[in-house]
């Protein structure tokens, strides 16, 4: 589908203009009108001169065809150096990744077109993907597409010109079609004076050479500005490639806190000028498989490049109206009104499909609105209330804005090329997932850290701090039954006060405050049940302290939503995770396992092979079975891109005055 030429609102004239240039460089001769043929004709298919009212005694001489051929080869020879000046001309007017477009023409060799004025096969691909842009996200702008535009126009007019010379030596259409060989000639075409004979000239008389002969420099000169306007039409493509490099493999428009705006973006893009020319073939002929490899090898990418396609046809086809006001709380299955109606026809707009009529909430209807509620992160009691309503009137152009969106963090997420095994916690949706071989292998629900305002007196700092970060680190150990370090900061915050209600609390909960030979205090919680970690800790050492571990508090995890840690992930049935781990890395059973927990002291197992854990923030997704799953923007990062509003600044330095109200 992506080889296609993308005909949904964002696609250029340009681009399906350039399609047309192939038609306009067979017009030389196609267009042509062919000899009549008959009796006293030659066979069809070969050149037969035209009749002439001249006497014999009276024919014009004209050039030999030798002279004539010797004058387009000299012309020939002087557009090959006059190419030269043309491709330095249009390099110096690159103004932006130069340096790359000077590598790429090192061979001086055109990348898109063939010198006949056809599109490579792979250039028409080339445009289909340009074509597609707006597809995955990308900003059109710094395409310039317009330019595409531009150039398509200057190739189409000067093949027009070159035609209408061809056509101005006069009626005979031998005399055209060798005409229409010497431009081809010049043109980069095939060569030679044979190619001439080919075409008809050594049967041509005295008066069609003389007018051959008289008209050949405006031909030439029409060739010589095909040539040059093919030229510009391939540089201006090749301009737009390397911006696609470029913005699928350096840029990032959407992360919260590494954001590069555009003047950042374009002196990185000067800096990776060779590995950005690694990326495309120094001669053409595969660009677009080179375009294709810079997506993100992420499975999701391409599950989401159909989800865009979906939603750009409910977009297209109108999408759907907003739910009328409820009238109550909630309607629930057993109920019956006209809002039940309205309720039918939104679902069936979006594709969870039902009978249309009908004011019955029947089972139908219930099962569907599970299936939203399940898709959009809601509680699946299967009753429409205020919560479900507000999903429900999010419009299909939203929705389809926060599907790319996702393919826009994607292309900048750090486990957008992951491959092997690995883990990928997607801090939006609460999920961890396992992959191996770019198979998931294991998927888990996650607690992720609260989005309120803190403090950190120890620091000076406030904000966002209990945030989850997005970063990479490899996974080195496992601690099984592991004590529980708290940060000062929690130990000032919350230890401290609940000490301060109850002398007895440290001994209740399993603390043991120990003091350290410089006088300074340690405090830590022993394993067991009631530890803050669980049973078992997953460290993947990070400048941030995050690192994924058990909770005693699992009730939590039925909650469709689950921000509400201090920043670490706490997992759900995080024992079966370290089965796994530990049978794959050491060959472990479970029962070697549970014998290390059930002793409650804590044992740190290295990890023979240590793999990547990616932590990133997409707040749309699709399942192994399709289903479009779009998760709630829950530290506001999908509103601060859309709101123009990155990088977001989570935390800051105060004074102590500032610190009132929090």
């Amino acid at each position: 589908m992506e080889d296609k030429l993308s005909t949904r609102r964002g696609s250029t004239r340009g681009i399906v203009a350039l399609f047309s240039v192939a038609c306009m460089a067979a017009c030389a001769t196609s267009a042509l009108p062919e000899p009549a043929t008959g009796p006293g004709t030659e066979a069809a298919g070969e050149s037969a001169p035209v009749a002439r009212n001249v006497p014999v005694a009276a024919a014009v001489k004209g050039p030999a065809l030798s002279v004539i051929a010797a004058r387009v080869a000299e012309r020939a020879a002087k557009q090959v150096a006059a190419d030269k000046a043309t491709r330095k001309a249009l390099l110096a007017g690159v103004k932006h990744d130069g340096k790359v477009m000077q590598m790429l023409y090192a061979k001086g060799t055109l990348r898109h077109y063939q010198a006949d004025g056809h599109l490579t096969a792979d250039g028409a691909r080339v445009l289909a993907l340009l074509a597609d842009l707006d597809r995955h996200g990308v900003d059109r702008r710094p395409y310039r597409l317009a330019n595409i535009d531009a150039a398509t126009a200057g190739v189409v007019s000067a093949f027009q010109a070159e035609r209408d010379a061809i056509l101005a030596i006069g009626p005979d259409i031998g005399a055209a079609k060798v005409a229409a060989a010497a431009a081809a000639w010049v043109r980069g075409g095939p060569a030679g004076e044979i190619v001439m004979v080919k075409a008809g000239g050594d049967k041509l008389d005295g008066a069609a050479r003389k007018a051959l002969s008289e008209g050949l420099d405006r031909v030439l000169t029409s060739a010589a500005a095909v040539r040059k306007a093919i030229w510009a039409a391939d540089v201006v493509i090749a301009s737009a490639t390397v911006r696609y490099v470029i913005d699928f493999t350096l840029a990032k428009p959407a992360h919260p806190h590494d954001y590069m705006s555009p003047g950042t973006l374009r002196k990185l893009a000067d800096a990776e000028a060779d590995a950005i020319a690694a990326r495309l073939p120094a001669d053409g002929g595969k660009v677009s498989a080179a375009l294709r490899a810079v997506w993100p090898k992420q499975p999701q990418y391409k599950r989401l490049l159909g989800a865009v396609d979906r939603y750009q046809k409910l977009v297209d086809g109108g999408g759907w109206e907003k739910l009328p006001p409820l009238g109550k709380k909630k309607v629930e299955k057993g109920g019956h009104s006209s809002f039940v109606v309205a309720l039918r026809l939104r679902l069936n707009a979006e594709g969870y499909t039902v009978p249309p009529d009908g004011e019955q909430f029947d089972q139908a209807v219930h099962d569907a609105v599970v299936a939203f509620q399940r898709n959009h992160q809601l509680t699946e009691d299967g009753g429409v209330g205020k919560g479900t309503i507000v999903e429900f009137d999010v419009t299909a152009e939203q929705r389809l804005r926060q599907l790319k969106l996702a393919l826009t963090r994607w292309r900048s997420a750090y486990a957008k090329d992951a491959e092997g095994f690995y883990i990928h916690v997607n801090v939006a949706a609460q999920q961890v997932k396992i992959y191996d071989k770019s198979k998931r292998v294991r998927q888990h629900r996650v607690i992720v850290g609260k989005d309120n305002d803190d403090v950190d007196y120890d620091k000076r700092i406030k904000g966002k701090l209990n945030r989850t970060r997005l970063f990479k680190a490899k996974m080195t150990r496992i601690t099984l039954a592991p004590r529980w370090y708290p940060t000062p900061r929690v130990i000032d915050l919350e230890l401290g006060p609940a000490l301060a209600k109850d002398p007895d609390y440290f001994e209740k909960h399993g603390y043991v405050s120990e003091m350290q030979a410089d006088g300074s205090e340690k405090v830590y919680q022993r394993a067991g049940k009631s530890n803050l970690l669980g049973v078992v800790k997953f460290q993947f050492p990070n400048k941030h302290a995050i690192y994924m571990h058990d909770t005693p508090g699992r009730s939590i995890f039925k909650r469709a939503r689950r921000a509400y840690s201090h920043g670490c992930v706490r997992l759900h049935k995080p024992k079966q995770l370290a089965y796994y781990l530990l049978a794959r890395d050491r060959g472990w059973k479970r029962k070697q396992v549970d014998e290390i927990i059930e002793k409650r002291e804590e044992k740190i197992v290295g990890l023979r092979t240590s793999f990547w854990v990616y932590l990133d923030y997409i707040s749309a997704t699709v399942d192994d079975n399709g289903d479009i799953r779009f998760w709630g923007d829950i530290y506001g990062y999908d509103l601060a891109y859309f709101t123009g509003q990155l990088p977001v600044e989570e935390i800051e330095e105060y004074k102590s005055a500032s610190t009132r109200g929090l």
